[in-house]
C-alpha cells in the first residue's frame, strides 16, 4: 500500500522495487530470507523513500511515522 501515491518520488519508484533490491544485493551480497525473518517483522512497519542530494534513502519506520510523513509530504488526506 502506498501512503502518498501522488508524490513524485513515489511515482518514479513505483515499479522499480526490484532494482532497489538488486542494488542492495550488489552492495551487500547475497542473502537468504527465511519464514522466521518474515514472522519477526513488526506488523506496523513502513518503508520510506526519499530522494535527497546525496542519493535515494530507504528507511524502515513505524506505520504511524510513515503516515505522518505521507501527510507532511502531500500524501493521502489524513
Amino acid at each position: 500500500m502506498e501512503l502518498n501515491p501522488n508524490h513524485p518520488v513515489t511515482q518514479q519508484t513505483h515499479d522499480h522495487w526490484h532494482k532497489f533490491v538488486a542494488i542492495m544485493l550488489y552492495k551487500y551480497g547475497n542473502m537468504t530470507i527465511t519464514m522466521a525473518d518474515v514472522l519477526a517483522m513488526p506488523d506496523d512497519i513502513a518503508v520510506t523513500v526519499q530522494e535527497l542530494e546525496d542519493g535515494i534513502h530507504l528507511c524502515l519506520v513505524s506505520m504511524a511515522e510513515g503516515e505522518r510523513l505521507a501527510r507532511e509530504q502531500g500524501g493521502r488526506p489524513s
